[in-house]
């Protein structure tokens, strides 16, 4: 017996004694010395200095290699060896993530799947030989080779055999179970390559990654499967929890497929899930498992619709005749558009519900340019400078010509009457706001200016504490999404604020707010009514038609809970996230309950710390005009209403946005949840993903800078970049020192790409801030670089509230 790991070297390994022998009880002892070797007994340095030594002398490779020599004489022959062998490849399994496909080259995969055919009813080598089985499914490549070699059949036929009372075993054959059937994911990209390559290859494809499942139905393996999850209760509590996650992981991966959803419904599926989700305790480590219950009950039960009139937004563009002519052609009004322009959120999405950032074929371009005799279509190479487009771009680099800005390029002639205002810190002017906010081009027309707008307000100073979210909320959020699908008649379901009318109606009269008429310019008149209530109204007023809202409609599920759709991108049926809103009429200390039904995220910043801002009018007028971080009980989860994925491709009604073809589909829609407590009776406050800045601020704000005395050594100039489709300029600012520039490197800095992060714009400004100041550092970056800034990419979509 070996005391000190200077004792190991190759020649004196036991598992070196199993490599070429074809003595099975050889073989069988080596592997005993080897596993009590391994057993937790010898603690300490001792065993660790075993285990990293079986590990670099591949110690589990050779004992397949020796098990593969023996089964040459038939199975029967491993009987004297399989056990002790098998054991010790489960303790070097956990610690080897190459095992699995070491295993599969030297045939191990195989060979296990064939002794577990062989032991199915022996109960001593059964158990190592489950264990190796899971680590071995554990690699995709694996759990396709033993799907196609039998192994679900034989997993349920284990699953039927095994006494209910062996519960160390059923965990184990749930855990496989849960590997073999997570074949039927297919990811985004290898399904939008397939789809790309006929419906023939799609088939074939869905066939394929569909067979474990539709083999566990075939094989009966799901009644035993719900029966485990019925009997959980019943389990060893040590056993407990494993074996209800890979209960729940199996059944969540057949219910991604139709037919297993239907098997799971016919065999009373919805009931056990329900009675699980009813009796799952409150104990933290259940946690994870009612979130998983939940969302396979969502996908079995039959889902409503979202209670809008379209899923298409409220407003739309018509495209100009040439971007029509150019997209009739082809197939391009297909989802099908590149995933480069995908939320930097996206990368938050988990496994299960992946989707590529596809952006419907309807959508616009963002920018129609000012510059129209430049080709930006055809392939850049840069040892082919392109000259002759290149020249046209000579009048937005003023900086080599001599810092002279032609005048036709400037951005303050492009915004008719020039903005009035001095400069310093009190450009936060509400005139100036208002004047610059009548020279914004929006697609709907605006009844208001939201007043944190008009009045400059920005986030507080201190930082802000993340919030803790508190699993008990999270876990009876998941309880009330149960109960509003089997209780939906305790809800009123009462239709308080819909864009869709106020945009086609002309009864202004029935409106919380003023009527405009079309050219009227714009105002506020928030502090008139602050302190008075809607006479004979007993629920909140909402409002969003001012630039960068986003709420289309809202229903009311109780006295103090409301349910918040909001309004898709333009021309299309997708991108939900970003909210902006105005709510009055409320009582202050009660807890009003918000929840935003249609975000498309599998997750989101408010299951992380994240809580959206709120502004009071009352407060600013009282001196404390801030936005502030509000609301508790913040929770994000799926809910039970409908939704089309990016990637569906059945006959759609383009002008309705509803389904007239094609199949269910398995995706759901996520709910943002949040309460909040409002400081005064009969407030008007506004509610915010994150602190806004509007297209109208960053008017305000360039004009400003452009009335400053910014030093004789400094050069700036504002120019426009190109306009978009609606006509509104796109701003690009040149900051250096007015020396030589010939030797100056180029910085080219951007933000509001995706216009729902409004965070960008706030550093961006405090960027601006900094190269434009005095310091020593804005004069040393302004004499080494040439800064080139767009700091807004897509105005539309900051303006609209996208």
């Amino acid at each position: 017996m070996w005391t000190s790991s200077r004792h190991w070297s190759p020649a004196s390994t036991p598992a070196s004694n199993c490599k070429l022998c074809r003595d099975a009880n050889l073989v069988g002892v080596t592997c005993a010395l080897i596993h009590d070797l391994l057993s937790p007994s010898n603690k300490g340095e001792v065993r660790q200095a075993l285990l990293q030594h079986c590990l670099e002398l591949n110690t589990a490779e050779i004992i397949f290699r020796a098990l593969r020599s023996l089964a040459m004489d038939g199975l029967p022959a491993l009987d004297p060896c399989a056990h002790p062998a098998y054991q010790v490849i489960a303790k070097l399994a956990a610690k080897d993530p190459k095992l699995a496909v070491k295993a599969r080259l030297v045939g191990g995969v195989k060979l296990t799947h064939q002794l577990l055919q062989a032991h199915m009813k022996t109960t001593v080598p059964l158990l190592p030989l489950l264990m190796v089985t899971k680590y071995l499914a554990k690699n995709s490549t694996n759990q396709v080779v033993l799907g196609r070699e039998g192994c679900v059949t034989t997993i349920v036929t284990i699953l039927t055999s095994v006494p209910k009372t062996h519960h160390a075993k059923i965990k184990f054959i749930m855990e496989i179970l849960a590997l073999l059937t997570k074949a039927t994911h297919v990811s985004p990209r290898l399904a939008a390559t397939v789809r790309a390559s006929g419906q023939r290859l799609q088939a074939l494809l869905n066939c394929f990654f569909e067979s474990n499942v539709i083999r566990v139905v075939r094989e009966c393996g799901l009644q035993r499967v719900l029966a485990a999850l019925d009997g959980w209760e019943k389990v060893e509590r040590r056993h407990q929890g494993k074996l209800v996650r890979a209960t729940l992981a199996t059944l969540s991966h057949v219910c991604d497929s139709k037919h297993g959803r239907k098997c799971v419904v016919s065999l009373s599926g919805v009931e056990v899930l329900q009675r699980f989700i009813q009796t799952c305790p409150a104990d933290r480590k259940f946690d994870s498992s009612l979130a998983s219950a939940t969302n396979v009950f969502l996908k079995c039960v039959s889902r409503g619709e979202l209670p809008v009139a379209s899923v298409r937004g409220a407003f739309t563009f018509h495209l100009p005749l040439h971007q029509r002519e150019a997209t009739a052609g082809g197939e391009t009004h297909h989802e099908t558009t590149s995933g480069m322009d995908v939320d930097s959120s996206d990368e938050e999405a988990d496994d299960d519900e992946e989707e590529e950032g596809e952006d419907d074929g309807e959508d616009l371009d963002p920018t129609q340019s000012d510059l129209r005799g430049i080709d930006l279509t055809s392939d850049y190479c840069p040892e082919r400078p392109r000259t002759e487009e290149l020249i046209k771009l000579a009048p937005l680099f003023p900086e080599y010509n001599e810092f002279h800005v032609p005048v036709g390029t400037r951005f303050r002639n492009t915004l008719g009457p020039p903005i009035k205002g001095g400069g310093g810190d009190g450009w936060e002017d509400p005139e100036i706001y208002l004047e610059a906010a009548d020279q914004t081009h929006s697609l709907v027309r605006f009844v208001k200016v939201a007043y944190p707008d008009l009045v400059g307000a920005r986030g507080p100073v201190h930082l802000e504490q993340l919030y803790e979210k508190d699993r008990k909320v999270c876990r009876n959020k998941a309880l009330g999404t149960v109960e509003r699908v089997l209780h939906p008649e305790v809800y009123l379901e009462r239709v308080v604020y819909d864009l869709d009318y106020l945009l086609k109606s002309e009864l202004v009269s029935q409106n919380i707010t003023q009527p405009i008429s079309a050219t009227r310019p714009l105002s506020n008149w928030d502090e008139k009514r602050i302190g008075k209530s809607d006479a004979g109204i007993t629920h909140l007023n909402f409002e969003s038609r001012f630039e960068s809202g986003n709420l289309r409609r809202v229903i009311q599920a109780s006295s103090t809970e409301y349910d918040l759709i909001l309004n898709a991108d333009v021309n299309s049926r997708h991108h939900h996230q970003w909210f902006y809103f105005e709510v009055s009429n409320m009582r202050s200390g009660i807890p009003y309950v918000f929840n935003i039904i249609n975000n498309e995220k599998p997750n989101s910043e408010f299951n992380f710390g994240m809580k959206p801002v709120m502004f009071s009018v009352r407060e600013a007028i009282e001196g404390r005009s801030c936005w502030e971080r509000t609301g508790h009980d913040i929770c994000y989860h799926k809910n039970h209403y409908a939704r089309v994925p990016k990637d569906h491709h059945s006959q759609q009604d383009r002008h309705s946005g509803k389904r007239v073809g094609g199949g269910g589909t398995s995706k759901c829609y996520y709910t943002a949840t949040f309460t909040v407590v409002f400081p005064h009776d009969y407030d008007v406050c506004y509610l915010a993903y994150h602190y806004p800045y509007t297209y109208t601020r960053l008017q305000s704000y360039l004009c400003n800078v452009e009335s400053r005395d910014l030093g004789s050594d400094v050069f700036y100039s504002n120019q426009v970049l190109c306009h978009t489709l609606n006509g509104n300029p796109v701003p690009l600012l040149t900051i250096t020192s007015r020396e030589d520039v010939k030797d100056k490197e180029v910085v080219f800095l951007t933000s509001r790409v995706h216009p729902g992060e409004s965070n960008s714009s706030w550093v961006l400004e405090g960027a601006l801030e900094l190269l434009l100041g005095k310091s020593q550092v804005a004069v040393r970056l302004r004499s080494s670089f040439i800064f080139k800034v767009v700091p807004m990419l897509n105005p539309e979509g900051v303006i609209h509230g996208k």
